[in-house]
């Protein structure tokens, strides 16, 4: 981890990714405030290699594995700035494919107590070399909470999801337990509500157990969904699998 300052400009250059947001930019412009002040910051980030990318229980890779990288400032306010991308094989008929996902993202963190804490975000997903006359770029507003670091409830909603103009939500409930100082045990689930896009949603839920080493965390999970939905998924990539992740921080 290493400390260093950071300057209202480079929020300013985040600010601009997402002002056509119209009335949810007032949920970053709050989230901005907190960061107006020249503050000390910490940074951090992760390179991972995946058998697979499964995301809300549906695998963006279709079932390859994945390569990802994550970069994270975080300051002593709460408030934190980053991005996160993975290679992805997404296709959508032959003329529409997306091959690397970034995301872009800002939030903000309040300690309620020593174990409890709130927080409130907002994700730009993007799809650099998407092809096709399709834009699957959007934008993804959460709210959360979590319990001593062991159980997190997030609620995420986009308003136009794949500028369609039909708006999504997801909730998701995630728990992990301590079995000593290494290994970890977790599982979670999920519901995406895709219905105003789609006609239905489906549930999604997932299984796994974690050894954080000195130089790296390894992840074994198994995940799985209630059933595919046009558009989000396909039968063959909404199916189970068992995925493996190595993380490595620095």
């Amino acid at each position: 981890m290493t400390e260093f300052a950071a300057s209202t400009d480079f929020l300013s250059q985040i600010d601009m990714h997402v002002k056509s947001c119209g009335m949810h930019r007032i949920l970053v412009t709050l989230l901005l405030l907190t960061g107006q002040q020249c503050l000390a910051a910490e940074f951090g980030g992760y390179l991972a290699l995946a058998t697979d990318y499964v995301k809300r229980g549906v695998s963006q890779t279709d079932g390859d594995g994945a390569l990802q990288l994550g970069l994270e400032l975080s300051f002593e306010n709460g408030f934190y700035v980053g991005s996160w991308g993975s290679t992805v094989d997404i296709s959508n008929g032959p003329t529409r494919q997306r091959d690397l996902e970034l995301n872009y993202y800002l939030g903000r963190t309040f300690d309620l107590s020593d174990r409890w804490q709130i927080s409130a975000s907002v994700v730009a997903y993007d799809y650099p070399g998407q092809t096709g006359n399709f834009n699957y770029d959007y934008v993804e507003y959460s709210l959360g909470g979590s319990f001593d670091d062991r159980v997190w409830l997030d609620v995420a909603y986009s308003p136009d999801l794949y500028h369609s103009g039909y708006s999504t939500t997801n909730i998701d409930l995630y728990a992990e337990f301590p079995l000593n100082s290494v290994w970890a045990f977790g599982g979670g689930a999920g519901h995406y509500d895709t219905s105003s896009l789609t006609g239905s949603s489906y549930l999604y839920w997932q299984l796994g157990v974690t050894a954080t080493l000195k130089w790296a965390a390894i992840d074994l999970r198994v995940h799985d969904s209630s059933t595919w939905v046009p558009i989000i998924s396909t039968p063959d990539n909404a199916q189970a699998r068992l995925v493996l992740k190595i993380q490595i921080p620095f």
